[in-house]
């Protein structure tokens, strides 16, 4: 049976979309490839048909999750600071704090980030600096956006940590206020 043109290039592309969600809800150093694969549906064979080692997998992971993100924030048209602001709001959302594998990487991977290859990292600093461009057209400041990305993601990272609901309002809240008074100032 013959596979259509593109069929590589979905297989790799269903790979990044599946492992990186597990990923994000397991962790990435904890995973092994089999298990990363297998979130796929794939077999550990078919990952290394796109992806030379496990570290070239996380680098790829990263530039795409990080791409989503940047997409999630770039769709909001510019100027439209109500727009902005809700696009923050669902980011700080329950449904990004209690589903991690449907949300940004940031609150996920960034420690493990920290601790992996220059490759890895190199790729994150792409796509941390991609998101900030994006932010900082609506703060007017590249100190803001990085404050609101900061608080932000600091914010989801301690929602998900605490078990009492009302803290996790009050963070979450707190964040939504802050960002609300960066892209106040910027009017």
């Amino acid at each position: 049976m013959r596979y259509p043109k593109d069929h590589k290039e979905q297989i790799r592309a269903k790979l990044l979309a599946q492992s990186g969600s597990y990923a994000k809800k397991h962790g990435f150093a904890a995973s092994g490839v089999d298990t990363l694969a297998a979130a796929a549906g794939l077999t550990t064979g078919s990952l290394y048909k796109h992806f030379a080692n496990k570290t070239e997998l996380f680098t790829e992971l990263i530039r795409n999750e990080l791409g989503r993100s940047e997409r999630f924030f770039g769709s909001v048209p510019p100027g439209d600071q109500a727009a902005m602001l809700e696009a923050l709001n669902r980011y700080l959302g329950m449904q990004h704090v209690e589903l991690p594998e449907l949300g940004c990487p940031l609150p996920t991977l960034a420690a493990e980030v920290a601790r992996a290859d220059d490759a890895v990292r190199d790729a994150f600093e792409v796509g941390l600096v991609q998101i900030k461009d994006v932010i900082q057209g609506f703060t007017g400041s590249e100190s803001a956006a990085w404050a609101v990305i900061a608080q932000n993601v600091g914010a989801v990272m301690i929602a998900r940590a605490v078990r009492q609901a009302a803290t996790r309002q009050a963070v979450l809240q707190a964040a939504k206020d802050a960002s609300m008074r960066y892209l106040s100032e910027s009017i």
